[in-house]
């Protein structure tokens, strides 16, 4: 799917930084062998206030749906309830990307769908 290049993300990323709703533009484009000449649009969410990987990418080739991945965490993280708080905001900035990059797909996909010959 186009919109798993990694160049489109990172459009898409450099254009949900400027609207400031990133809360500090801590996400990337993941540098990935493409699979069967398919980018993977895996993009990462780095997490100050935690010990996990979180990843966000499209559910499934063809579909515009995004999904946010937690990964298994290798320690125990303990947190005061401030550093609970600031993880809280990093969450609810990773969704605000992950919805962002599903009306971006879906948006794009209208507009090939639209653009293709009848």
């Amino acid at each position: 799917m186009p919109f798993r290049s990694k160049d489109t993300l990172q459009a898409w990323l450099a254009e949900f930084d400027a609207s400031g709703a990133a809360g500090g533009g801590v996400a990337f484009v993941a540098d990935q062998d493409p699979v069967d000449g398919v980018d993977s649009g895996l993009v990462i969410f780095p997490l100050a206030n935690a010990t996990t990987s979180v990843y966000l990418a499209p559910m499934a080739v063809g579909a515009p749906d995004w999904r946010v991945t937690f990964e298994a965490q290798p320690e125990v993280t303990a947190l005061s309830p401030d550093a609970v708080y600031d993880l809280c905001r990093e969450l609810m900035h990773a969704a605000d990307l992950c919805a962002f990059l599903q009306r971006k797909s879906v948006a794009h996909m209208a507009q090939l769908e639209a653009d293709a010959p009848n």
